[in-house]
């Protein structure tokens, strides 16, 4: 079954700017994902579907490379992982990034069946696929550094920031 690429990719904008974009009381009124708006209307955010029945990962991860954008977002529609793989399968795909020499870039998933929550509030459960979000590491540490010196993780409960790697 081919899939619509133009229909998929329609439905992860709508997701990042109804969901992702959105500022959020459980996110101490920051959007869920503060960086990924500046990212998409300067055109940094190259989004694109990962077909693994005809595409591998690393051909994936090179279309994303020679973008030449800053971070990615893609779809992973023919896949059904559960809540309960997806830390597995992230650190499978940072591996698979690893060796591809492609280590500068890390890779985090977003899952529909994950039960992450922040006071009841669960964005992941809104993606409307499996999603694999690639970023340059630089990129991300910097986004790291200038959300600590805000209220952005407060309300994040001790398993979330666990999950993503907050101390």
């Amino acid at each position: 079954m081919k899939l619509d690429k133009n229909k998929i990719v329609k439905q992860m904008t709508d997701y990042v700017v109804d969901v992702l974009e959105e500022r959020r009381p459980e996110f101490s009124g920051m959007p869920v994902c503060p960086f990924v708006k500046p990212d998409r209307i300067t055109d940094q955010l190259y989004m694109d579907v990962f077909d693994n029945t005809r595409d591998t990962l690393v051909e994936t991860i090179l279309r994303f490379v020679k973008s030449g954008k800053r971070s990615a977002l893609f779809a992973q529609p023919n896949v059904d992982i559960g809540s309960e793989e997806t830390k597995g399968y992230q650190e499978f795909i940072n591996i698979v990034l690893e060796e591809s020499g492609n280590g500068d870039i890390l890779a985090l998933c977003f899952n529909p069946n994950d039960g992450l929550e922040v006071d009841g509030y669960n964005p992941r459960s809104r993606a409307p696929y499996f999603l694999i979000n690639m970023a340059y590491r630089d990129h991300l540490s910097r986004s790291h550094h200038i959300l600590r010196e805000t209220k952005y993780y407060d309300n994040l409960p001790p398993s979330y920031k666990k999950y993503l790697n907050v101390k």
